[in-house]
């Protein structure tokens, strides 16, 4: 297992490529996700890797190769003064080519503690952020003249920071996030379905496209709006075309919103009909058990979990949220899924046609596979950063 790496360890060698990705700490998340994945291909791509982790290392650091450095400076909460000087000392150490950090506390610490560097700092945003007040805009837009580049994951993002922060348009590139798809299309959900369909003597002799299982995957704040979700289920489940149905609902993640979502299921009546996992790490077995994914999100950057979820063959439902709309397969007249509005309603209208009828579900499944195969891998991303990371070291 990686190691945190001291402050006081000997210079580190620059024998090969070298980049250093800095995070506020590698925690269960979509962003932090991305990070590990990139840092792990970018060593088997030759690369030296370090992550610089300005608070605590996180959970997620255990999914690191072997080979990569973390250094850990426990980052004071709030304003920490000394914090620019030890991450500047950090990454002159390593002395990487180019320094890509990630998300609001990463993007805003990396360029203050090289304000007055040389080193090209590549910046990732990871979805619109309309909750940074006025100053923090201010910040970003200041800061942005110390960027070589930004790189934001969806064009939603990406017009985000272009038309409301005010960064220079020619500054900022879109690049989507990728995934193991490979990993995710070997997923094998059969057992997971027996589990949580159950064997209820009812339901034993209903024919299985009549057996639905709708999941959804990640953290449980309010950005991801699960009540909405929960109303849809209410509505599915009252629908008298689907009542020869069993619908249920599985809800995999953990978060500070989770107490008040399962309290809000007690409420509506649905506990029969909705389980909670908690947070899994076979990710690639539950989404292939799903027969359909959801998002009903308020704010999205662009969705990971939609993109395994389709390279699962499992189709998934999205609301319009930040970059969810360019996080489905698309080509022609055939889809990996449906983009819908902001509305229990809309959400419900769209879950309604799949379940009812299963041929579509299955064709948008098999599309979605094939597609995510072909667009949605990591690797394409992956050469898209090294792309930009070798431009900035050139300039």
């Amino acid at each position: 297992m990686n190691q945190p790496a001291s402050e006081s360890s000997p210079p580190v060698s620059t024998g090969g490529a070298v980049t250093a990705l800095v995070i506020e700490e590698l925690s269960i998340g979509g962003a932090e996700q991305m990070v590990v994945a990139m840092a792990n291909q970018l060593v088997q791509l030759g690369w030296q890797v370090h992550v610089v982790c300005l608070r605590d290392a996180g959970a997620l650091a255990a999914e690191l190769d072997d080979s990569i450095v973390v250094h850990v400076l426990h980052k004071k909460p709030g304003l920490d003064l000394f914090l620019p000087w030890r991450l500047n000392r950090c990454l002159h150490r390593i002395n990487p080519l180019v320094v890509n950090s990630h998300l609001w506390v990463g993007n805003t610490w990396t360029r203050l503690a090289l304000l007055l560097d040389r080193l090209p700092v590549v910046v990732t945003e990871h979805s619109r952020d309309v909750w940074k007040p006025r100053y923090y805009r201010w910040i970003d837009r200041i800061l942005a003249y110390r960027t070589a580049a930004m790189i934001a994951v969806s064009g939603d993002t990406a017009a985000f920071y272009r038309e409301e922060v005010g960064v220079d348009p020619a500054l900022v590139t879109v690049v989507n996030n990728g995934v193991n798809t490979r990993k995710y299309a070997a997923g094998d959900g059969r057992s997971l379905r027996e589990e949580w369909l159950g064997n209820e003597p009812r339901f034993l002799d209903m024919p299985e496209d009549r057996r639905v299982l709708i999941g959804t995957v990640g953290r449980l704040v309010l950005a991801k709006n699960h009540r909405r979700l929960i109303d849809a289920l209410g509505l599915l489940r009252h629908d008298p075309a689907l009542q020869d149905h069993d619908i249920r609902l599985i809800v995999v993640g953990d978060g500070e919103d989770r107490d008040e979502i399962e309290a809000y299921v007690q409420k509506t009546g649905l506990l029969d009909a909705v389980t909670f996992t908690g947070a899994r790490r076979d990710i690639p077995d539950v989404l292939a058990a799903f027969d359909l994914f959801v998002l009903s999100s308020d704010r999205e950057g662009h969705p990971l979990t939609a993109l395994e979820a389709q390279a699962a063959g499992t189709p998934v439902v999205l609301t319009d949220a930040g970059g969810s709309s360019e996080a489905i397969a698309r080509e022609g007249a055939s889809c990996g899924g449906v983009l819908v509005e902001r509305s229990t309603e809309a959400l419900a209208a769209a879950l309604r046609e799949m379940i009812l009828f299963p041929r579509l579900r299955a064709e948008r499944g098999a599309f979605a596979r094939h597609h995510a195969l072909l667009h949605f891998d990591q690797k394409r991303m992956i050469e898209r950063y090294i792309e930009i990371f070798r431009a900035v070291s050139r300039n």
